[in-house]
């Protein structure tokens, strides 16, 4: 059967099979970076840090919902394979020149320089160099030769068409010969390395790879140089199709140093159950075998590795990696799914955690203990979970911050999704872990790769919805948005004396420490609502509350109506400016001499710019568009349904636009408030189309001011104004519209 293709259909995560670089292909060319390769978020579902209990050699597979390995891991620093085999090289040339060359020399020379560059260098030392310092330049030449086709930094832009590196002239008779005329065991191993390397490249049926390997490997230690040279081996073997060899040998080079971890990793591939198993025949001993099932493990099937490993050593560390990526892994389908599916892979799952968790022999019994109840948690399965929690409870190192994070954070998701009403014995309960939780999340504790922030966004979501179902909005509000909140005044006085409490009791001054907004910042909204229903002396009270709020400078001249409507233009040259404050004080002063009988042409004409520029077709989008309404809208119907209203109508504007023209005296002061009155007129016409299917025409109907502008007022220098400013007017003048 063909067990890993069928898992590759499968479509999840940790049984899908990933488009692997071969082994080989990676030490050479340097293509081995480590993409992220799973879903892209803001907020990481995972609260379950393998950090605090995998071996951080480990750490290049560490998953988590942005990544299937860990880029930047501590034992991942590096990228490719120059960077990831550097160190090693430069301490190995190090001890064999015997200091002859300090280490900036060393890096110049051997990850830098040219081949003319190595000349000069050697021109200015060879004086001062014993035998090995000369045969280390004598190599240096031929090693750049070697590089020109196989070390490359990849072109991300051009990943599927790489230039073809050609191939230095009798490379291979050169390597031959220097193997064959050099004693020095050192230099022999590095040039044998060379040859491997250079039949992988160059030969493609890999009899050349296998024959170079094999002619000379007897002679040297199997140090990383060897094991180098082994994986272009198993590249070879791999071309051939001798999946099970290649497997074998990829599985060598992963144990013997992190070094060889990732590129190993990636390139390890099974094909069919029959070469798996073959592959298995070749384990000369336990360890190699647990190795096999690790690596098929991280990639392909957890569970099952995990079953053998426990078989072979229950106390091998191979085991806390796949643990964790599991774990992991099921966290980010938990998240994705919806509540009425059942996942019967994690209850599988569940099953054998439980099974291995009951086990005396195992080297971390509080690791295995916590999985489990948080896999229980996962499934929902409550009651097993604290079964289990309470076990690792009494397992819990004291001293260790790490895990008695690790388990708090776990512990509180649970108390809080068991959670069946809140009453004052709860809230007092929840107040301690809240705190925790927040001093997390504003970076007053400080627990270096705890993933906190989704449980914190999952304790909030379930109180807040607990307070719901309690109808009691305020406490609910603090914790979770509810819908329509401030709309209703009573609800934000309510929240506005909460905040502004002189003597908090202890959960209250939770809820405030959850709460995002501040007192100013409802005082402003009040007032702005206030605005709405032309309370303006109201607004003024409640603004007068929100300091640095009612400072803010708006940003265009919120009384001017220009032609056209253009808000950069007024914003590089507002004609006066103004505060929140004081552009109320002035509507109250234009509606009292509106009331007064003072200028009422002109004042109503302020007034009505002033609630044009109100509206999201005005210049003043910045004084209605706060942390409540929203900051964003860059359409009329972006806005949130509950103000959507206030700030598209163009009732007021034209309330007062319409008693500037019953008060106008001059034809010119009758044509500028037509005109004004059309812009309102075309925003209406916009907005009838707003949450409906269909869109405006590009040109709508002229209207009844457009024509009144026409049929009335040609003879005016403002209509002279229009026609050269506004294009959509001469369209209809030059009857392209009606």
């Amino acid at each position: 059967m063909n067990w890993l293709l069928s898992a590759c259909r499968n479509l999840r995560p940790r049984r899908s099979i990933q488009s692997l670089i071969g082994f080989s292909v990676l030490l050479s060319t340097c293509a081995g970076v480590v993409w992220a390769c799973s879903d892209y978020g803001y907020d990481d579902p995972s609260s379950f840090a393998p950090e605090f209990f995998v071996d951080q050699k480990y750490s290049p597979f560490f998953y988590d919902s942005y990544n299937s390995y860990y880029l930047n891991a501590d034992t991942a620093i590096v990228v490719d394979n120059i960077d990831r085999f550097a160190g090693p090289m430069e301490k190995e040339w190090s001890a064999y020149l015997g200091g002859q060359l300090s280490a900036q020399q060393l890096q110049f020379l051997l990850f830098k320089a040219s081949k003319t560059q190595i000349d000069s260098v050697k021109t200015e030392v060879v004086a001062n160099l014993n035998a090995q310092g000369k045969m280390f330049f004598n190599y240096l030449p031929l090693a750049k030769d070697c590089e020109v086709y196989s070390l490359s930094k990849p072109d991300w832009y051009d990943t599927d068409h790489q230039s073809p590196k050609p191939e230095p002239i009798n490379l291979e008779d050169r390597l031959n010969n220097a193997l064959a005329a050099t004693k020095d065991p050192f230099i022999r191993q590095r040039l044998w390395f060379q040859l491997v390397r250079y039949q992988f490249f160059w030969d493609k049926t890999g009899k050349k790879t296998a024959q170079a390997f094999d002619t000379y490997q007897q002679e040297f230690p199997r140090n990383l140089m060897y094991y180098r040279s082994l994986g272009y081996l198993a590249g070879a073997e791999y071309a051939q199709k001798r999946y099970a060899q290649a497997n074998y040998h990829y599985s060598l080079c992963y144990n013997y140093t992190w070094q060889m971890y990732l590129p190993s990793q990636w390139s390890f591939h099974p094909q069919e159950e029959a070469d798996w198993n073959e592959t298995l025949k070749l384990a000369k001993n336990p360890e190699e075998k647990i190795t096999l099932w690790h690596l098929l493990g991280i990639q392909y099937d957890a569970p099952r590795a995990l079953q053998e490993i426990v078989k072979l050593n229950p106390r091998s560390d191979k085991l806390d990696l796949l643990l964790s990526r599991m774990i992991n892994i099921h966290e980010l389908e938990s998240a994705a799914r919806s509540n009425d599916v059942i996942d019967t892979s994690l209850t599988e799952d569940i099953r054998l955690v439980d099974r291995i968790a009951t086990r005396t022999d195992l080297a971390k019994p509080l690791y295995w203990h916590l999985a489990a109840g948080y896999l229980h948690y996962l499934n929902k399965e409550y009651r097993a979970a604290a079964t289990w929690y309470a076990k690792a409870k009494a397992e819990l190192p004291a001293a260790d911050i790490d895990l008695q994070a690790q388990y708090k954070l776990l512990k509180t998701l649970l108390d809080v999704r068991e959670l069946k009403k809140l009453d004052y014995a709860a809230e007092q309960k929840l107040v301690e872990p809240l705190n925790w939780l927040a001093d997390l999340r504003d970076n007053k504790k400080s627990v270096p790769n705890l993933r906190f922030s989704n449980a914190l966004s999952a304790v909030t979501q379930t109180i807040g919805t607990l307070y719901l179902k309690q109808n009691n909005k305020l406490k609910a509000n603090c914790f979770t948005e509810v819908d329509r909140y401030y709309v209703d005044s009573i609800r934000v006085d309510s929240t506005e004396k909460l905040l502004i409490k002189r003597v908090k009791t202890p959960f209250e001054k939770v809820m405030v420490r959850y709460y995002p907004l501040t007192a100013p910042d409802l005082f402003y909204h009040q007032a702005l609502l206030a605005i709405y229903k032309e309370n303006i002396p109201s607004a003024m009270r409640f603004m007068a509350k929100a300091p640095g709020l009612k400072d803010q400078v708006l940003l265009a001249d919120p009384f001017y109506s220009r032609l056209s409507d253009c808000h950069d233009c007024e914003f590089e040259t507002p004609v006066n400016k103004y505060t929140a404050s004081t552009f109320l004080q002035k509507i109250s002063v234009l509606k009292a001499n509106l009331r007064s009988g003072k200028n009422q042409y002109q004042n109503a004409l302020m007034l009505g710019g002033a609630y044009y520029n109100l509206s999201h077709y005005g210049t003043a989008r910045q004084f209605f568009q706060t942390k409540i309404t929203g900051t964003y809208s860059y359409v009329p119907d972006d806005y949130p349904k509950e103000y959507k209203g206030l700030f598209i109508r163009q009732r007021l504007a034209i309330k007062y636009y319409r008693i500037a023209l019953n008060n106008a005296k001059t034809a010119e002061q009758k044509a500028r408030a037509v005109f004004l009155l059309s812009k309102c007129e075309r925003n209406t016409y916009y907005n009838s189309f707003i949450g409906k299917e269909g869109s405006p025409d590009e040109v709508p109907p002229a209207g009844q001011w457009f024509q009144l502008l026409k049929n009335k007022f040609k003879h005016t220098a403002y209509y002279k104004e229009v026609l050269a400013e506004c294009g959509y007017f001469r369209s209809y003048i030059n009857a392209q519209i009606r």
